[in-house]
């Protein structure tokens, strides 16, 4: 099930994105008056980096937000109820937040720790799930507003539009 729900989760941002990111620049080009092709485009490549450092801002304040509201307590009631006592706790924190010193943890064995990591990995699971649920209605959004762009077939020619107009005046003196 996890397999498939991350499946789904990847194919709705793939859809998302591709759409509208790869359109983008299309859309732009072929819109923009010639004398403004080059700002317009860099304009376009500019909002699309600062959305995605905005969106990747706001996923990571997600994700650290419900991990920090959650971690500890998931992870010592799981331990607690396989059997480490209440005074172990703080040491078992401790010891997933450096990686290392679950030996020395007074009370530990390998169910309460296989129960620790189990809950550890829904937390961060559960974490993920919320930032790319989050991410479904910009999705959404993005796909509908696709849906009412013109097709640009009859701008698909050999006429090639210069970003740069031509100076007469200098081709007559490099003449």
């Amino acid at each position: 099930m996890a397999n498939l729900c991350q499946t789904a989760f990847l194919h709705i941002a793939g859809i998302g994105q591709a759409g509208p990111l790869t359109l983008l620049v299309a859309l732009v080009q072929f819109t923009a008056p010639h004398a403004y092709l080059s700002t317009a485009t860099g304009l376009a490549f500019s909002a699309r980096a600062l959305g995605g450092a905005f969106g990747s801002a706001v996923l990571n304040t997600i994700i650290n937000s419900k991990i920090t509201s959650s971690y500890a307590k998931s992870v010592s009631s799981a331990a607690t109820k396989a059997g480490l006592p209440d005074s172990s706790v703080s040491a078992l924190l401790g010891a997933f937040g450096t990686g290392e010193g679950f030996a020395e943890i007074p009370g530990i064995n390998d169910s309460i720790l296989g129960a620790a990591m189990h809950a550890s990995e829904n937390v961060y699971a559960a974490a993920y799930r919320l930032a790319w649920a989050s991410i479904i209605p910009f999705v959404v959004l993005a796909l509908v507003a696709m849906l009412f762009l013109k097709g640009v077939k009859e701008l698909m020619t050999e006429h090639v539009e210069a970003t740069v107009e031509r100076d007469e005046v200098q081709e007559k003196n490099t003449a």
